[in-house]
């Protein structure tokens, strides 16, 4: 049943009705962390289970209208901020330890989602790709291997010269899509995948090697680096010519951060690391400046100024449990560390990240 229009006033007044008439009731006790709900409209620093509301505004009956896509859909476009609740306790967490040794069918595609077979397996319900290494590619025509810092990568495409479609552009786009890369090294057949770590793509390049028939053909071969490199190991010889690549303008600094998201094969004289480095510091940058002294989540003033005259906030990267990787203005937000400090450790941090996430989409659509 199509949901009947009312009023965003209407839609107040039933969140004043369920305030008063069925927040302390005892079936709605604990409501947020119900599976049932995965929803809820967040105002005035409460929560409301988002079909409930509707159901009590319209007079329609909760069971004769869907929720998700269609309920949030009405309410935000009359105003209102929904959020995803929290996941409860027995649902999968996507985090794991480099050095462990994952089952890709039990604790890595069958729980998130993504092809069993490909090199390149996007999942289907978290932001993150998982790509998959090991000795035993060099059979179907892939190298990989570490170098300067940087993890050589190949591409998928067994047969031919390889194209920039599916797979293989969803690593080159990954910081623009939002999406981290969690790489994993498989030790053979039955033996399980070691984790080694989440990485940034910094560019590309093309290579001539076998494929899996012996044939030469052009390879693609993504640049990748572990995510939260020390910075002792990034040169510091250039860093007079990076102040002053920093643009004092907000419209120059947003395309000189967008620009450098951009995969490329251009410069790859230059470290992978430093160019992760010099793409970071260009989206903190203009993040800073797009937040003019104002917290992007709770909105307040920066609390105090830096020596250099400038509001102190700190960058945000709402797609990760830490932070480091994924730097696009997209999916990064300039917070007070009150807030950085809540959204990572507190109660509600869940939400304080999703309102945050939502806050920025709005900002660079």
């Amino acid at each position: 049943m199509a949901i009947k229009a009312v009023s965003k006033e209407r839609i107040d007044k039933a969140m004043l009705e369920f305030d008063r008439k069925y927040r302390s009731r005892r079936e709605w006790q604990g409501w947020e962390n119900n599976l049932a709900h995965r929803y809820a409209i967040h105002a005035g620093g409460e929560l409301y289970p988002a079909k409930k509301i509707v159901s009590l505004a319209t007079g329609i009956a909760v069971g004769e209208f869907s929720g998700g896509r269609p309920t949030n859909s009405y309410l935000e476009k009359r105003g209102f901020t929904i959020v995803e609740l929290p996941r409860g306790e027995g649902d999968p967490v996507l985090q794991f330890t480099p050095g462990a040794i994952y089952d890709r069918k039990t604790e890595i595609n069958g729980p998130f989602g993504g092809s069993l077979q490909s090199g390149i397996a996007k999942s289907a319900t978290y932001p993150a790709i998982f790509l998959f290494t090991g000795d035993s590619g060099e059979q179907y025509g892939y190298a990989d291997g570490w170098d300067k810092g940087a993890y050589l990568y190949t591409g998928e495409g067994q047969r031919g010269p390889m194209t920039l479609i599916r797979g293989n552009r969803s690593i080159a786009n990954h910081a623009e899509y939002g999406l981290a890369l969690h790489l994993f090294k498989s030790l053979g057949k039955g033996k399980g995948n070691e984790y080694m770590g989440e990485f940034s793509c910094a560019d590309m390049f093309e290579r001539t090697q076998p494929d899996v028939n012996g044939q030469d053909r052009t390879a693609i071969v993504f640049r990748l680096v572990p995510v939260g490199i020390p910075s002792e190991i990034i040169e510091a010889e250039d860093q007079d010519e990076d102040e002053a690549d920093l643009s004092g303008s907000l419209a120059a600094a947003r395309l000189a951060a967008l620009a450098a998201c951009k995969p490329s094969s251009d410069d790859l004289g230059q470290s992978a690391p430093r160019k992760i480095y010099q793409r970071s510091r260009k989206v903190a940058h203009y993040v800073l400046m797009r937040a003019e002294g104002e917290c992007e989540s709770c909105e307040k003033p920066a609390p105090f100024m830096k020596k250099d005259g400038t509001p102190y906030l700190e960058p945000h990267h709402v797609n990760r449990l830490s932070d480091g990787g994924l730097d696009h203005p997209r999916y990064v937000g300039a917070v007070c560390p009150s807030c950085h400090r809540e959204i990572h450790s507190g109660v509600h941090g869940t939400l304080m990240n999703e309102r945050l996430k939502q806050r920025l989409e709005v900002i660079e659509r």
